[in-house]
């Protein structure tokens, strides 16, 4: 199981919560853990909490970096009657993989797919909010490269972008095709560990 990609499809959120149901299996944590940290085991708990922070900031529009799944789906069936969800989805991402996403994208006409490098229409500071998710490495927050390109390209975007870590490590560890991302590109992240 290649489990970034995966991700890539569903998102680190419904990732994380699948490996949580198997989390204590030895080959699990050798063939996941080489990738990616291993999520807690509360993190079903966790993506309702989450959902929670993000309808906070009282945005109409949220656009997603990775496909997250189990967030959507909160956000969703939180938010008001107006929530839309907007997901970018790397220009280089093969046709096939781009129909299982849509395929697992929960039903009604609340989420698009958007293209990278195109911008959505009717997305602004005062209506939208930028969603990055990744994890916590020692204070790092730690995003696939998909990701990276995409805080890059969307940057000039003047309104809130949040950081949303799946788990948080204590140490700043590093897996491959993980990259750090500037705090100069976050307004406000998620925080698991107060």
């Amino acid at each position: 199981m290649d489990v970034r990609k995966t991700a890539r499809e569903i998102g680190l959120f419904e990732t994380a919560i699948n490996l949580s149901f198997v989390i204590n299996s030895e080959e699990v944590i050798q063939k996941v853990g080489a990738s990616m940290p291993l999520p807690d085991e509360n993190i079903a708990d966790m993506v309702g909490k989450t959902a929670e922070w993000l309808l906070s900031f009282g945005k109409s529009k949220y656009m997603f970096f990775m496909p997250e799944i189990a967030l959507i789906e909160e956000i969703i069936r939180r938010g008001k009657d107006n929530t839309e969800i907007i997901i970018a989805v790397p220009c280089d991402l093969d046709q096939e993989a781009k129909e299982r996403l849509r395929n697992n994208l929960p039903h009604g006409d609340k989420v698009a797919i958007l293209e990278e490098p195109y911008f959505p229409q009717s997305f602004y500071p005062s209506n939208g909010l930028m969603v990055i998710s990744g994890y916590i490495g020692g204070n790092r927050p730690m995003v696939l490269a998909d990701s990276y390109r995409m805080v890059e390209h969307y940057g000039s975007f003047l309104g809130k972008t949040v950081f949303v870590p799946y788990t948080e490590l204590d140490t700043a560890t590093r897996y491959d095709d993980w990259m750090e991302i500037s705090r100069q590109r976050i307004s406000a992240e998620w925080r698991w560990k107060i």
